[in-house]
């Protein structure tokens, strides 16, 4: 085998793979957010509606409402909060993927 040959293959076997993965990951986004506020919950909700906001406007006044972000499932949600000066700051993580 040659070396073009060799860098070839391995040039095909990348574009596979990396093809998959976004045949994979498509219909979801990974957002995350940060927010501070007077409690740990009111933090986390701040967060978790600066990322429903990142990902369509459209889908905040339904969230707001109902907790709930319509056509979307929520997965891997998690939040990482530390008091401070201010009140207390959350980092937030999450994927939305269409239902």
């Amino acid at each position: 085998m040659s070396i073009h040959s060799g860098i070839k293959s391995g040039v095909i076997a990348l574009t596979l793979i990396v093809g998959s993965f976004g045949v994979a990951q498509a219909g979801c986004v990974s957002k995350s957010a940060k927010a501070t506020s007077y409690s740990e919950n009111s933090a986390k909700w701040f967060a978790m509606e600066t990322m429903v906001q990142s990902v369509s406007w459209g889908l905040w006044p339904g969230w707001v409402a109902t907790g709930v972000v319509d056509g979307y499932s929520v997965k891997s949600e998690k939040y990482k909060c530390k008091p401070g000066s201010d009140g207390v700051t959350c980092i937030s993580w999450a994927k939305f993927c269409t239902k």
